[in-house]
């Protein structure tokens, strides 16, 4: 499991309703595009972010995080 705890996706209210409204629905490419065009931004200019949902052990939803290019 990928450690994203430090890079939670931030937003105004309005967009991250957005985001939690379609994230079961796109995967993690089409999540990203979206929230981009929502005006969403990773935390640097590297390419390679992507937007995920993380799940605690017990697997309930922890939110949106940002997962880089550090990570893979």
């Amino acid at each position: 499991m990928i450690d994203a705890d430090d890079r939670e996706v931030q937003a105004d209210l309005a967009t991250m309703a957005a985001l939690n409204e379609r994230v079961h629905d796109l995967d993690t490419h089409e999540l990203t595009t979206y929230a981009t065009s929502l005006g969403v931004r990773p935390p640097d200019d590297r390419p390679g972010w992507y937007i995920v949902l993380e799940y605690a052990p017990d697997l309930t939803e922890r939110g949106l995080f940002w997962v880089g290019p550090d990570d893979e």
